[in-house]
């Protein structure tokens, strides 16, 4: 099929579908010269998301004819630059709030700078808009829309010459997809009417002749090739009978009759042939995030027509407040014989969305949205869903759809709140007079006259840039320093005792010290805290001394100690030394010993046991009485997940002699090797689940749950991620196995794909895991909306040194960029990269994963004195008798 009769296939196809909607399209508008009344139905679109429900030609009209006008005139303005998708979502809205909403949501997701207020394409689209509407017949016709869609050019020149018709040219220095100096060509056609953009679909002499005059067509007999190409090619242009057009050194007709704009117009006519393939692709809308289009359904309530029905009972309760605001008890009652199960490996789970949208006002107030995953063994026959809001005391409306996720099935409630104004409970009352003997005891221990220092903890989320620091102090400190991971940053004479720090712009472990100083400005107390250290649960710390460089006599010690869930602690032992003073057995973990006043440098030990467990016991430890600062120098073992190959067999029986490392090109001493069968094994799985994975979702839940059957063993754990827009750990690290497979029974699939952030967020729990570990990666698509870049993300990945092995599922094999960046975090971290085509391969994968991971060796080395923690240090694996695959460096 040619490029003109496709065109003109699109056109014809579009005009009539615009008569059907009564909007005339451009070329039907430039014979009747009326302006168009409503917006057009959008193009065809490959991105449509599967999950949404697609309406069809007529519910589109119908649900145009019954739009308040000022939404059809949103449509018809935004016409030209609205993808398919959009039309279809916004006429999903079944209210005024959601579609007022819906416009915020059209104009955000093209605003070229988001964290200003100021939306810089929406004001010069509405600028572009006026001037299409003053200067053109019609907002449909060729000038306007691309008017509208590629902005106003940089130059425009109308050029008349009588030998051609009207013809005007734009200019545009630099134009996406067709590159720079482009020129773009409107004729008018010999019998009238709106400019046309000139469109050749070849290089013969056909679409030349529409830019001939009628007058010279008139005079002239233009019946062959030869005589249209004569027009436009000088004398010593070449045979008329060749492919294309050619400059000599001579005049055309064109410059000759047309000296004013003569070259312009044939530089403009010689460009558009040379980008006649893509030429209708300047009425295309600019480029937007499609991954985002359909967020704003995630958020609304709307029916769907072909859903099974859902029924749900809702009562609302008023039980109290919270400042000036009313506590709002809403609960759901829905019948478990309604719902549907999902089955992951024999565990069954219920799995309930709930969208609710507050409308004050026929106002959309707020909107939320809540998951739930109910077990099934054991439900009850009712199953209670209870949701909370603050409102101020007024008249609301209520709407909540709940969607069963495994079958479909949804069903909207509806009711009007009345929100009273709440007085204080006796409850409320006797909670705030604790809270007022809390604040006593609080201000009592600040006017204690010990010296005492403490850091405000910061939060556990993963930390990077410019952080606050703050102090809170008691007793006689003259002065603080501020030390990060060892090296002093500042110090600080006068309140207030704090700074801000910047821990880099990548996330890492970093130590943070505060050291009070007295009026000679010796040590007298500290504090010191660690922020980025991972997720993994089981974990002690002496919070307090933290740092002691003068104690002696009755020391209190307090301990905070964290165990995963559902386990214990079998004991928490306190040393001097390596004297054990006590043996804790349950919170509160504090215990005062005796510090003999000449006993001089020494340490406070803790260790943890865990009850019930092969889990390595957890230690901290603080020294105490150093004459000076104790500058502590941690040595880390860098260890190396190596994995060898002969051919593409994999090898697993080799001893240490085999093995040669090499840090910075210099060989190193292996101070540790480890076969994988003697370890235990420390898996995370972080699974795409943005809008794209949905028809893929149950098959990759199956084989996730299939994978940590065959693989995990016992002292083996694992933890799962989700990420769409945001990654969430659904469930932390564990061993059991029902858990994982409840995890992976939460997942749904819906919004973006945060694929960068998604990696750091998951490589953050490996923080602490020591021995064998690895990271598998299951995504289907390109980052679109990670806040980390690519190169954060993989020095981060460097950091951790953690394998990451990477399973694209339905990449294309052209989408070269997209692989390309996918597979740089497997090969950065000695992992591997597969590509399949469907989910259901994932078991195949998963296979061959399994047997890597029971096949690699770690190796241990110490880095060399002196090695900066700032130096990326290269190194490399040699093994006798085949290749092996480790991770490409790391930072000491």
């Amino acid at each position: 099929m040619s490029n003109l009769f496709r065109d003109t296939l699109i056109r014809t196809s579009a005009a009539i579908l615009l008569v059907l909607l009564a909007v005339p399209s451009g070329q039907l508008a430039a014979q009747t010269e009326k302006p168009p009344s409503e917006p057009a139905i959008a193009r065809p679109d490959p991105t449509a998301d599967p999950g949404v429900r697609k309406l069809s030609r007529r519910e589109q009209k119908d649900r145009i004819a019954n739009l308040d006008q000022k939404y059809r005139d949103f449509l018809r303005d935004v016409e030209p630059i609205m993808l398919p998708t959009e039309l279809n979502t916004f006429l999903l809205m079944e209210t005024d709030a959601q579609r007022d909403v819906y416009i915020e949501d059209f104009w955000a997701r093209r605003d070229p700078d988001p964290r200003t207020a100021y939306n810089e394409f929406r004001e010069k689209y509405a600028e572009n808009l006026e001037l299409a509407r003053s200067e053109f017949k019609n907002m449909v016709s060729d000038r306007s829309r691309i008017l509208l869609t590629r902005g106003h050019p940089d130059n425009r020149i109308k050029a008349n010459c009588d030998l051609l018709v009207p013809l005007e040219i734009w200019y545009y220095a630099n134009l996406a997809e067709f590159g720079r100096n482009t020129r773009i060509l409107f004729y008018q056609p010999r019998n009238g009417g709106d400019f046309r953009l000139w469109q050749p679909r070849g290089l013969g002499s056909e679409d030349l002749a529409d830019l001939i005059s009628q007058d010279e067509m008139s005079r002239h007999q233009f019946n062959n090739a030869a005589a249209v190409r004569a027009v436009f090619q000088s004398d010593a242009g070449g045979s008329a009978q060749g492919t294309g057009l050619t400059r000599g050194r001579g005049m055309s007709p064109i410059e000759f009759r047309c000296p004013r704009d003569g070259e312009e117009i044939l530089n403009a006519v010689y460009g558009t042939q040379m980008n006649r393939m893509q030429i209708h692709q300047l009425f295309n809308p600019p480029e937007v995030n499609t991954e985002d289009v359909n967020r704003i359904l995630r958020t609304s309530v709307l029916t769907n027509p072909d859903a099974p029905v859902l029924e749900a009972e809702l009562t609302a309760a008023y039980p109290g407040r919270r400042g000036a605001r009313t506590s709002v008890e809403l609960t759901l009652l829905v019948g478990s014989s309604e719902l549907t199960p999902i089955d992951v490996d024999g565990a069954r789970f219920y799995n309930i969305d709930v969208t609710g949208e507050v409308l004050k006002d026929d106002k959309l107030f707020e909107s939320y949205r809540y998951r739930y995953n109910f077990p099934a063994e054991g439900a009850s026959a009712q199953l209670p869903i209870t949701i909370e809001r603050f409102l101020r005391p007024a008249d609301y409306k209520s709407r909540i759809k709940i969607t069963d996720v495994n079958s479909g099935a949804e069903g909207i409630v509806e009711t009007d709140l009345v929100v009273p104004q709440i007085q204080d409970s006796a409850e409320r009352t006797a909670l705030k007079a604790e809270g007022t003997r809390t604040i006593r005891a609080l201000q009592e221990d600040v006017e204690r006259s010990d010296t005492r220092l403490r850091i405000v903890p910061l939060s556990t989320d993963l930390l990077t840039g410019l952080q606050h620091i703050e102090t809170i102090l008691t007793g006689d400190v003259q002065a603080v320093e501020f030390y990060l991971d060892g090296k002093r940053v500042m110090i600080k004479r006068t309140p207030p005792y704090s700074l801000d720090l910047d821990l880099g712009r990548v996330p890492q472990p970093r130590t943070i010290k505060a050291v009070g100083l007295d009026a000679d400005g010796e040590i007298i107390t500290g504090d010191e805290i660690i922020v980025n250290q991972g997720a993994d649960p089981f974990r002690v710390r002496i919070v307090s001394p933290r740092i002691a460089p003068k104690i002696s006599g009755r020391v209190r010690v307090e301990l905070d100690a964290q165990v995963p869930d559902g386990k214990q602690i079998e004991s928490l032992d306190l040393f001097l030394n390596e004297t054990k003073l006590a043996s804790l057995f349950e919170p509160p973990w504090v215990q005062t010993i005796n510090v003999p006043e000449d006993l001089g440098i020494a340490y406070i030990r803790a260790v943890a046991t865990m009850k019930d467990s092969d889990v390595p016991a957890a230690e901290d430890v603080v020294f105490i009485n150093s004459p000076e600062f104790l500058q502590e120098v941690d040595v880390h073992l860098v260890e190396l997940p190596t994995t060898v190959l002969s051919g593409n067999r994999l090898v697993n029986d080799l001893q240490q002699e085999a093995f040669k490392v090499f840090d910075q090109g210099q060989p190193v001493k292996i101070a540790k090797f480890d076969h994988v069968d003697n370890m235990p094994l420390s898996l995370g799985i972080a699974v795409d689940s943005s809008g794209s994975m949905r028809p893929k979702m149950l098959e990759a839940q199956k084989a996730g749950a299939l994978f940590f059957k065959s693989i995990l063993k016992p002292g083996d754990k694992a933890f799962v991620t989700a990420f769409d827009r945001e990654p969430v750990l659904v469930q932390k690290w564990t061993p059991n196995l029902a858990d994982l497979s409840a995890g992976l029974g939460s997942l749904r699939a819906e919004d973006n794909t945060a694929l960068y952030d998604a990696i750091v967020y998951s490589l953050y729990n490996f923080q602490g895991i020591k021995g064998q570990k690895a990271l598998i990666v299951i995504s289907d698509g390109r980052d679109t909306a990670s806040r980390f870049s690519l190169d954060q993300a993989l020095e981060y990945s460097r950091r951790t040194a953690v394998p990451i092995y990477g399973i694209g599922i339905g990449i294309r094999t052209s989408d070269m960029e997209t692989r390309y960046k996918f597979g740089r975090f497997a090969s950065e971290t000695g992992g591997s990269t597969y590509y399949i085509e469907n989910a259901s391969d994932l078991s195949r994968i998963y296979d061959e994963i399994q047997r890597e991971l029971r096949s690699q060796y770690v190796l241990g080395f110490y880095p060399p004195p002196g090695a900066k923690t700032t130096e990326w240090r290269e190194v490399r694996v040699e093994v006798a008798g085949g290749r092996a695959r480790t991770i490409k460096g790391y930072y000491p």
